[in-house]
């Protein structure tokens, strides 16, 4: 299973690679993924990133947050506004299992349209943007609703990374992981009800 994590300038770096330790841990393909074309991506506190995959060859797509809450010239507000990542996010939905998204990435998947009538969370500081967007905003780690899968605040990045392990490869699989990395679960999972 190849997850394709997306990178943009002004991405928060735990959004990326909490998930990608734990993913990438358990077996997973992992890589980071440029919007529109390999290069040089920057993230929001200076790490320079030379990215050689383009969006869209994935079985799962995770969206990290950054640069949300202060509306900063690079980061997810910023995609928001461009456009194209959201649109990016619309055309692949149908071809993957599921979009997964950290923090603010998940406002990027809401001003997609990708939420509507769905369940989801973000960082808390976020949940009054995102309310208009989602059926319920849900306070709590990780929002399981089928194939959109969104994450609270910064760590809890490793918790969907942990989460999307044991949803596809079993709970014994990301136990391990979680042992590896010396990490403890923060909370639980929420689910959304069965769709009819």
């Amino acid at each position: 299973m190849r997850i394709e994590i997306v990178v943009f300038d002004g991405f928060d770096e735990i959004d990326v690679f909490g998930p990608f330790e734990a993913l990438s841990s358990a077996g997973f393909q992992v890589a980071l993924a440029a919007v529109e074309r390999p290069g040089v991506v920057v993230s929001m506190r200076g790490v320079s990133l030379n990215v050689s995959a383009v969006l869209g060859e994935a079985d799962g797509v995770v969206v990290p947050g950054g640069g949300w809450l202060n509306h900063a010239e690079e980061g997810s507000w910023a995609q928001a506004q461009r456009k194209v990542l959201p649109n990016r996010l619309v055309e692949l939905a149908p071809n993957t299992r599921w979009l997964a998204s950290v923090c603010t990435g998940t406002m990027l998947l809401a001003t997609a349209g990708l939420l509507t009538g769905r369940h989801a969370t973000t960082n808390h500081n976020a949940f009054d943007e995102l309310a208009p967007h989602v059926a319920e905003v849900i306070d709590e780690r990780v929002v399981d609703d089928g194939d959109r899968i969104t994450a609270g605040g910064l760590t809890a990045g490793l918790d969907l990374g942990l989460w999307i392990t044991e949803r596809e490869l079993g709970s014994e699989r990301a136990d391990q992981v979680s042992r590896s990395m010396e990490y403890e679960r923060q909370g639980r999972v929420w689910h959304a009800p069965k769709r009819r």
